[in-house]
């Protein structure tokens, strides 16, 4: 019902237009009168949409997406010869009675089979209309349903990875607190932009890559506070890494991972490398840290590098290429981005 009500307009113009052009070949080719021409042809396509849509809105969903085609096949056929057989009466009772020696001069049995031919064309037509649509809207279902679910795992994985952010930042301004607190109260003011970035800016699919580096210098420099002179910190961002846009939150997890599991060596240098290039639609982010087996993540990162990776797998599937490289005494990543 839905579909007649959508697309009545469609139906009816399709049957004006073929009663008009059968009455008028019927008028031209046999020189029947004009008004019996239309009684005819009308009283045939009556009979004709009334095979036509018990096949496609009961047979085609009832055997045929059912996979059941010889029920289908069978059912539509039956139909069709009955059809045939009810406007061949119809015919010749109008025909008779319009003309008695006209209808002494038709061969009815290949009039019958005019009219199945003739049906089972507008038939095919039909089904083969009917059987695109549907596809066509199965198709746009599923893509409705998988995006959905797409974005339903993003905002799934970005809820967990926000409560990790949480929990190390907070704790980087818990040390400051003990050590400076003017310098405390500035940081603190530094992590309200950032929660505001999280909280108001990250709700969309894609963001300038520049508020995204704005957001990481926070952290870094936030990072720097915490840890201090203990910590050797090599940061570069290109000139050209800007004028492009990329799904927000995706770097912070491989920095925040860099500084969580840096190494704390006292006889050694703790380094940490963060470069961000982009040339060529490919933008790359490179980070390296020293680290002590010890200290190494025991799951390619935690929690943040693996919701991360998740991200990258169902917002930039095939664009993308992720390497780590975990080592005794370093641990790398090398993340690339088609940006399309």
């Amino acid at each position: 019902m839905r579909f007649f009500t959508k697309y009545k307009g469609i139906h009816i113009l399709f049957w004006t237009a073929d009663l008009l052009f059968w009455s008028y070949a019927s008028h031209k080719t046999y020189h029947a009168p004009i008004l019996g021409a239309l009684l005819n042809t009308a009283v045939w396509l009556f009979f004709q949409a009334l095979l036509v849509y018990p096949i496609i809105y009961w047979l085609l969903p009832k055997y045929f997406y059912q996979k059941k085609y010889f029920r289908f096949s069978g059912a539509s056929v039956g139909l069709l010869v009955l059809t045939a057989l009810v406007i061949t009466w119809a015919e010749s009772v109008l025909i008779t009675t319009q003309s008695p020696k006209a209808s002494n001069t038709i061969d009815w049995l290949n009039f019958f089979l005019y009219i199945a031919m003739t049906n089972f064309y507008t038939c095919f037509v039909f089904i083969a209309a009917k059987v695109i649509k549907d596809k066509l809207a199965t198709d746009r279902h599923h893509r409705a349903v998988e995006k959905e679910r797409t974005e339903s795992e993003l905002r799934f994985l970005k809820s967990q990875m926000n409560p990790h952010f949480l929990f190390n930042a907070i704790n980087s301004i818990y040390v400051l607190i003990k050590k400076d607190q003017d310098m405390a109260a500035n940081t603190l003011a530094t992590f309200a932009d950032m929660l505001r970035y999280q909280l108001y800016e990250c709700n969309t699919p894609a963001i300038p890559i520049e508020r995204e580096i704005d957001y990481l210098n926070n952290y870094v420099q936030l990072e720097k506070l915490r840890k201090g002179k203990s910590l050797q910190l090599d940061y570069q961002v290109g000139e050209e890494v800007r004028n492009f846009d990329i799904a927000p939150l995706l770097l912070i997890p491989f920095v925040e991972n860099a500084f969580k599991y840096v190494s704390a060596n006292t006889n050694k240098e703790n380094k940490i490398l963060l470069h961000l290039n982009y040339k060529n639609n490919n933008f790359t982010l490179q980070v390296e840290n020293t680290t002590e087996p010890l200290l190494q993540p025991t799951t390619a990162g935690g929690i943040g590098l693996e919701n991360v990776k998740r991200q990258l797998e169902l917002i930039y599937k095939g664009n993308y290429q992720l390497n780590i490289t975990p080592g005794t005494t370093d641990y790398k990543v090398m993340l690339t981005i088609d940006i399309v």
